[in-house]
């Protein structure tokens, strides 16, 4: 009934489909019917099978993890039990490189020592050698993020105290605390996790071109990136000569998974060294416009303040094996320890989702989803539409897309975001 509606009032709003392998397949099918009739990004996909044990993994009881749900985009809540100060902590994972290449400085700010010491460059023999050096940077940067949030959190105790939302959350009459004073049933802090895929593909291509084929040297990559890719052709080598994650290819897809697997391990040592429950979240909202703003230009080809990659999605334009391809890459993300979700926004040709299709693409869906799809979003506009309605945006007053966790009218979407949107590879083809 809810899809129904969604599709004969034919207006943006908020809605999810929670669904398991149990799940009919006749339901899932009018889901995705509804994606592609409706075209504003709605209902977007949680997967059960996967956000049940990431959230019992985390002292959540199956009974209450059973009623999960999502408040604003895709931020994990146990309703009336939980306190998930959602979106708690941003973390850009991508300068984690920039600082190994600066020994803890910043390429943009180098006047700051914002990274760790982790030494010079010619230190690093092995491709190990400059993989440790980032996880040191990674630590780093989600101890600052951690101490953050813990200083935050102590002012919040004192200056905004919860009283009525703490009559109404199990936990906090029973202990005398407030909602803000970890009162509630299930206290946690979901932690930002962005960059990801950026990261991924520039270590793969230093793997590539410094240790494997030995074509330049680290301090030529410095170089090259504190230039911002003054030579064209080499930032094109780095672009298609590289695997990139979403692909489906093992070498960068690991990549981003031990990325993502060492967060999460960062993230429980911290939880004991400051006495709160951090949740690992790679979702990056609207911060993948600012972090990049931020950012030097990095080795997979991105230029200095371009955007980064939306959340777990591949680096906009990088995922051209298809459709299957793109979703068995995400899936091999260690979903079920991350219970604020791996985000993902997939853009597919409206032809996908024709009656002829929409079965095989409910199958696809299924497919990854047994594999470990957590969350995924879907945009369903194809590329010369937005291009257009870029150009005559009083054409296109009602055109909606998936933005970032939420659907928006295009035309109120500032430039950087639409051609961010544009940029996306449109998926026509499994």
């Amino acid at each position: 009934m809810m899809l129904d509606a969604t599709e004969q009032l034919d207006f943006i709003r908020c809605m999810s489909v929670r669904y398991s392998a149990n799940t009919d397949k006749n339901f899932i099918k009018r889901a995705l019917e509804v994606v592609g009739h409706v075209q504003k990004g709605v209902p977007f996909f949680f997967n059960d099978d996967v956000m049940i044990p990431a959230l019992e993994n985390k002292g959540i009881s199956h009974e209450d993890a059973c009623d999960y749900t999502q408040i604003g985009c895709v931020e994990t809540v146990i309703p009336g039990k939980s306190n998930p100060h959602a979106v708690t902590g941003e973390t850009n994972l991508l300068k984690a490189v920039e600082y190994v290449f600066c020994n803890g400085r910043s390429m943009m700010y180098p006047e700051f020592e914002t990274g760790a010491k982790t030494g010079e460059l010619c230190e690093f023999d092995s491709f190990d050698d400059f993989y440790r050096a980032v996880k040191k940077q990674i630590y780093h940067i989600l101890d600052i993020t951690c101490a953050k949030v813990k200083r935050w959190r102590d002012c919040s105790v004192i200056n905004s105290p919860k009283p009525y939302k703490s009559m109404l959350t199990s936990g906090c009459l029973e202990t005398g605390r407030d909602f803000n004073d970890a009162g509630a049933l299930y206290d946690y802090y979901q932690i930002m996790l962005g960059g990801i895929p950026n990261l991924a593909d520039s270590l793969e291509v230093i793997r590539e071109f410094v240790y494997k084929k030995q074509e330049y040297s680290l301090t030529d990559i410095r170089e090259i990136l504190q230039n911002d890719f003054p030579d064209e052709a080499i930032r094109q080598k780095f672009i298609n000569k590289a695997a990139k994650f979403g692909n489906d290819i093992d070498s960068v897809d690991s990549l981003a998974a031990d990325i993502i697997n060492s967060s999460c391990d960062y993230l429980e040592e911290f939880s004991e060294k400051y006495g709160l429950s951090f949740h690992a979240q790679p979702f990056t909202f609207l911060w993948m416009v600012d972090h990049g703003r931020e950012s030097a230009a990095s080795p997979d080809g991105r230029k200095k303040g371009e955007i980064i990659a939306y959340s777990v999605s591949p680096m906009q334009g990088r995922d051209f094996n298809g459709l299957t391809s793109l979703l068995n890459s995400i899936a091999k993300l260690p979903t079920k320890r991350t219970p604020g979700t791996t985000s993902a926004i997939v853009e597919v040709d409206p032809k996908l989702f024709t009656d002829r299709n929409i079965s095989m693409l409910a199958d696809i869906f299924m497919a990854a989803s047994g594999k470990g799809l957590q969350n995924v979003q879907f945009n369903t506009i194809d590329a010369d539409t937005l291009i257009d309605a870029q150009k005559y945006p009083e054409k296109y007053n009602n055109l909606a897309v998936r933005v970032s966790g939420f659907s928006q009218k295009f035309n109120l979407l500032s430039p950087e975001l639409q051609n961010h949107i544009i940029g996306r590879t449109k998926h026509s083809c499994i």
